[in-house]
């Protein structure tokens, strides 16, 4: 045993004295220590992967294997995994096939605290988004990987299902201001380990760590990268820790999706402006923050467009590596300014500056089916699944893709396919309510409806519940929820104009009227609707009419 450790301590430059890779435990036997990537570790911000080198000629090529045979006897001797360290020290031994697609698994979280969840959910974000940057691979997106949090699958089997050739799996542990990953690689089929190792920073620097973790990874899966990708992956900069982990938490509350989610989401993104004035990705955060709620109507969206608006653009000016901001512009040019040249153009920029980042696509689509293009809404649409099949929200906007289209059934069965994969997000309930009430399914519907308020009970769900409750005939059932709705409405924004036309379907012009009287531009309404035609002849409606077109934002 002493004469394969001094073997294999030679061929790699290790000293019994001052170990670097075999540590000798007295009286117990060896263990290896040490962190190897195929070559010189580097502290710096790395820079973009050499082209594959060739394998060593035949006779070095056999020297190193024997030089295995000796590592193979100390990893037995010491318990430890062959595979591993051969895949550390020998990777040119192992056959491999060539892999175009992965998938990063969540990291697990070794802290022993469930507080910080959010970490080992950001770091899995950061090294998918930079390594979704690489156009040459596809990478499956963090919200279908989520799916796997704390699954005991095997490794061949959830590749499989999100149809790739290997994935990436580790660990992140925090202690005091310093962060771990431990990180591997594995090839799915055969399942086949194929690179593994540690990286540690301070939280400031934890940019840096990110990308070198994913210029290693690219560099082992020999993907192609262009000269603007390595720019854009090799743009790290310090960050102040305080900043960082609390935008870490306002997006890990954002992506929750859920009205108590937003308002903690809009917190921690103020936390990390006030902690660090001058952090990008919190001004990015809370511009998104506030797109949302004006999108969801959740505020009085003019004002909320703004603020997403003013805050998209800081963060551009004060770094203008950051994609998320000018997708978001243009969504609101598209939502808000009624501007869908300016937002086509802005979003085809964005797509051919960074052809790789699926967050494009996924707008580009939706502008698509604002304009009435909905064919080749649902062909972008499912490309996007391709990078995202078990996202919930994904496959949830998939299935109203269809609604809007007028594809009902294949509505519903999307909608039922989205349960499957989680049964209590309220979105997915709501809208296969709309897609049952569209085939006058209505018992159906009211009942999907119901199971979303009792997860989420929001304004529009509620109104939502008395427009199919009218159209059923049920004009009781549906008095009673518009009265709730009023009442809700004292405790949260409602939309006015919502409220005035149902006063107006169910024929009582004078709340109808005085409910408009609330309207303001901030509540951007459309009055265009049937249920605004008894009034339109009223002096009190066309003097609104007039106001709002004056205080217009399309002019």
């Amino acid at each position: 045993m002493n004469s394969a450790v001094n073997r294999l301590r030679d061929a790699i430059g290790d000293s019994a004295d001052t170990p670097r890779f075999i540590e000798t435990l007295p009286r117990r036997g060896y263990r290896f220590i040490g962190t190897v990537n195929g070559g010189v570790r580097r502290e710096t911000v790395p820079t973009a992967p050499a082209e594959p080198r060739s394998p060593p000629d035949r006779p070095r090529r056999y020297g190193w294997i024997a030089v295995g045979a000796a590592a193979a006897l100390v990893a037995a001797l010491a318990g430890l995994n062959f595979r591993i360290l051969q895949a550390r020290l020998f990777p040119w031994t192992l056959h491999t096939v060539p892999i175009r697609s992965l998938a990063v698994l969540p990291l697990q979280n070794l802290s022993g605290d469930e507080s910080q969840e959010y970490l080992a959910d950001g770091m899995t974000d950061a090294l998918t988004t930079n390594l979704a940057n690489i156009s040459s691979l596809r990478v499956i997106s963090v919200t279908s990987a989520m799916h796997y949090k704390g699954s005991h699958q095997a490794l061949p089997e959830i590749a499989r299902e999100l149809n790739v050739d290997a994935v990436v799996e580790g660990s992140v542990v925090r202690f005091g201001n310093r962060v771990r990953i431990d990180a591997q690689l594995i090839q799915a089929v055969p399942e086949r380990h194929l690179w593994a190792n540690a990286y540690e920073r301070d939280l400031g620097n934890v940019l840096m760590l990110q990308s070198e973790l994913a210029w290693a990874i690219a560099g082992q899966v020999q993907a192609k990268v262009s000269p603007r990708e390595r720019t854009l992956l090799a743009s790290t900069r310090p960050v102040n820790p305080q900043a960082y982990e609390a935008y870490l938490k306002g997006q890990y509350f954002l992506n929750k999706w859920s009205t108590d989610g937003f308002e903690k989401a809009k917190d921690y993104f103020q936390q990390a402006i006030n902690v660090d004035p001058i952090y990008a990705p919190g001004y990015a955060g809370m511009g998104k923050y506030y797109s949302l709620v004006a999108f969801r109507r959740m505020a009085p969206p003019r004002p909320a467009y703004l603020k997403a608006e003013d805050l998209s653009r800081k963060a551009l000016e004060l770094d203008g590596t950051v994609t998320d901001p000018y997708i978001l512009l243009g969504m609101i040019k598209l939502l808000f300014r009624c501007d869908p040249s300016g937002a086509e153009k802005d979003l085809n920029r964005i797509r051919e500056l960074y052809p790789a980042n699926v967050g494009a696509l996924d707008a580009h689509s939706y502008y698509l089916v604002e304009i009435g293009r909905m064919d080749e809404a649902i062909v972008e649409k499912r490309k996007v699944l391709e990078h995202d099949p078990l996202a919930v929200i994904t496959n949830a906007e998939f299935g109203l893709y269809l609604w809007r289209a007028g594809r009902n059934d294949e509505a519903i069965q999307q909608f039922q396919k989205t349960l499957e994969l989680d049964p209590n997000y309220a979105p997915s309930h709501s809208r296969l309510a709309m897609a049952y009430a569209s085939k006058q399914q209505y018992s159906q519907a009211v009942a999907e409806l119901k199971k979303g308020i009792a997860l989420d009970k929001t304004p529009e769900r509620m109104w939502v519940l008395t427009d199919i409750y009218d159209k059923w005939g049920k004009r009781q059932e549906a008095r009673a929820v518009l009265n709730e709705l009023v009442r809700m409405s004292a405790l949260r924004y409602t939309p006015p104009q919502v409220i005035a036309g149902l006063y107006a379907r169910f024929g009582d012009q004078g709340a109808a009227l005085e409910w408009l009287g609330r309207v303001s531009e901030n509540d951007m309404p459309d009055l265009s609707g049937p249920e605004f035609d008894s009034l339109r002849s009223n002096p009190h409606f066309r003097k609104l009419e007039e106001r709002l077109e004056a205080a217009s934002i399309c002019h």
